[in-house]
């Protein structure tokens, strides 16, 4: 992994997540960049879904969206490489540009944790959280009983027993 290399894109074409592995054993990534500068970041099941969920939350505030500013590549980009492992994640909405802003640190043991800074636009937005939403629905069926992910290998839920 290529460590300490924050980021700061003003403007990006892509910005998607994703996995890789089998259902039950994903792990989980957010890739963002230009076609010749690009960076994935590893993260949680969890992030993904609060990022997603909170980023929902602050669209409901945007005017109408241009179509034609929702990109259609959502897939990850081969090779899914992280560049670095997520701690944290926080979004901003700047009404006078009309973007998001989202902040991720890296989960370091030194003060020096990198860092990626990603201006979007609201289509990106939109875009993001459907690939999201679709990403998280793919995994495991939640258990009946509980709601938790259910064993991949089994359907067995440890709440049934």
């Amino acid at each position: 992994m290529n460590m300490n290399r924050s980021f700061h894109f003003n403007t990006l074409q892509h910005f998607t997540t994703g996995t890789t592995g089998p259902s039950g054993q994903r792990v989980f990534f957010l890739q963002f960049g230009n076609p010749d500068d690009l960076a994935t970041l590893q993260l949680e099941k969890i992030q993904v879904h609060a990022l997603a969920e909170f980023l929902d939350q602050l669209i409901e505030d945007v005017g109408p969206i241009n179509p034609e500013d929702i990109p259609l590549a959502l897939e990850l980009v081969e090779p899914v490489t992280p560049d670095w492992v997520v701690s944290s994640i926080g979004v901003a909405f700047e009404k006078d540009k009309s973007e998001f802003v989202v902040v991720a640190e890296e989960l370091s043991d030194d003060n020096e944790a990198a860092m990626a800074q990603l201006h979007l636009t609201p289509g990106q937005v939109k875009a993001f959280i459907a690939k999201a939403n679709d990403v998280i629905r793919a995994g495991r069926p939640p258990c009946e009983i509980c709601g938790d992910p259910i064993n991949y290998a089994d359907g067995w839920c440890p709440c049934s027993n």
